[in-house]
């Protein structure tokens, strides 16, 4: 805390703030309701269900109130970001061992806590984005402990800060684990040999024991919905399950490889291939010592590359039903600052300016993003009027049942800037009309239609509903079906007809 209370610490925490900032004006801009945001702001829902209790205590703190949460952002991702430069700044001192280091160390090690393209999911949200940003940030306090405390002070802090992550939103784990190991790393090139030794075993330690912690009694006190326990169940790892845990691997790197399209293509890998050369490099040198402590060094060399990439599933590599979504790539930071620290020693240092190219780029990915999100919103809430304003037109009153089917049109210019850029199709917010997922009924219920709540076999019973003969409304993209007091809307959307 003292340090981060210096002037010239204050002003390193302004400059990568106001990156950070600049990255999420888009999202900002746009103001938009992200996925679960709908239901958020429609019910003042929390996260009392999916284990991350420290975001409901957070919100209802910020909020004044016990129960329903309310729309606070931009407040949300303001506070986050400006957390998360305060642990940008002691990250790069610890691992530039400078307590002034310059622009250039913030942007390579600094900027990527935030300014990476997966991330800009975790912004997008106007309730989530806070808890996110807050266990992104914790994560990083917990890798960056200073050496000169006690082992036990460490350790209980250490400690305290990985359940606060597990608590906020369980994925910042992986970016723990992977700043873990860079930071032990950069430690023992400063010549800290016996303290990265010592610190790596408490880092290990503390987290195992809030993994038990967290996994015995945090999770069965809070784990309650039907969906969430369907989420938390894992491998059943006495049976070496190899082919679900490289399927898992397999899924993960598919979802990143959208970043990697034509011209970024070349870029992306071809920097990352000259880091993981460096490594290899540091391994050999390692190697030549001869000692116990440097050959364990040179074997982590060799495997950090691989390693920085099985940690980008991490924690879910263990469970049984994962969501491979952009915002559970938090510690893809820690790729990007692998690859940034190769360019910033030995003799890469001249070419120190290359990364930055890959930054610029995720600036215009997100501006890009911001666009589409506004552009998806505006046609989306046009086609919900559309639908809303049929079924009041065709008697839809309070009490009668609504089972929506189909998917709702994509906008044509969402349509193109997906196909230029096709990581935004991951970015892209899921369809509010999806068959019987629920943010079809929240965001009709916004725009004041009251549908009563239902179960999949109702959903499933009331497709007898799907009849020319009960038809009494259609349009280019949708048509609506009424028998008695059952209403049925039918997407026309051609790529996701229902499957007779």
């Amino acid at each position: 805390m003292e340090i981060l209370l210096r002037k010239q610490t204050r002003d390193r925490i302004l400059f990568v703030f106001i990156f950070y900032i600049l990255f999420t004006l888009p999202i900002l801009l746009a103001n938009v309701y992200y996925n679960d945001d709908h239901g958020r702001s429609l019910y003042g829902s929390t996260w009392s269900k999916n284990g991350r209790i420290f975001s409901t205590v957070l919100m209802n703190l910020l909020d004044l109130r016990v129960r329903n949460i309310l729309d606070l952002s931009p407040l949300g991702q303001i506070m986050g970001l400006l957390v998360l430069a305060c642990a940008a700044v002691l990250l790069t001192q610890r691992l530039t061992r400078s307590q002034r280091p310059g622009w250039f160390a913030l942007s390579m090690c600094g900027f990527p806590l935030a300014i990476q393209p997966f991330f800009l999911q975790n912004l997008s949200y106007k309730f989530d984005a806070l808890p996110m940003l807050m266990a992104q940030a914790l994560a990083v306090f917990a890798a960056v402990l200073p050496l000169s405390w006690s082992c036990r002070k460490r350790f209980v802090i250490c400690f305290a800060l990985l359940v606060g992550v597990m608590g906020f939103y369980q994925t910042g784990v992986n970016t723990y684990l992977a700043l873990a190991i860079l930071v032990f790393l950069s430690d023992y090139e400063y010549g800290e040999t016996a303290k990265a030794w010592g610190d790596i075993g408490i880092k290990i330690s503390s987290f195992l024991v809030a993994a038990v912690l967290y996994k015995d009694l945090i999770i069965p006190a809070t784990i309650h919905g039907q969906f969430e326990r369907h989420l938390a169940v894992t491998l059943d790892l006495k049976t070496l399950p190899f082919h679900e845990l490289g399927e898992n691997i397999y899924n993960i790197l598919a979802l990143t490889s959208v970043l990697l399209t034509q011209g970024a293509k070349p870029l992306l890998l071809g920097l990352f291939g000259v880091a993981v050369f460096c490594s290899l490099l540091n391994a050999v040198k390692y190697f030549r010592q001869k000692t116990i402590s440097d050959f364990s060094v040179g074997i982590l060399y060799c495997a950090l590359p691989i390693a920085l990439l099985t940690l980008l599933s991490g924690m879910l590599l263990i469970l049984k039903n994962v969501e491979y979504v952009p915002r559970i790539l938090t510690s893809f930071s820690a790729c990007i600052i692998f690859v940034n620290l190769a360019f910033m020693r030995g003799f890469l240092r001249k070419l120190g300016w290359v990364p930055l190219i890959p930054l610029v780029y995720y600036f215009v990915i997100s501006f890009s993003y911001g666009n589409m999100l506004a552009e998806n919103s505006r046609f989306e809430l046009f086609h919900v009027q559309r639908v809303s304003s049929a079924l009041m037109d065709m008697g839809y009153q309070g009490g009668d049942n609504l089972f929506l089917y189909g998917e709702e049109p994509l906008s044509p210019i969402v349509k193109n800037a997906i196909q230029a850029m096709p990581i935004l199709g991951k970015l892209k917010p899921d369809p509010a009309i999806h068959d019987d997922e629920y943010f079809g009924y929240t965001i009709l219920r916004s725009r004041g239609i009251e549908v009563p709540d239902h179960t999949s076999q109702d959903w499933l019973q009331a497709k007898e509903c799907l009849n020319p003969s009960y038809k009494v409304y259609e349009t280019a993209d949708f048509m609506i079906f009424r028998k008695d007091h059952f209403f049925c809307v039918q997407e026309k959307n051609k790529s996701s007809e229902l499957k007779e």
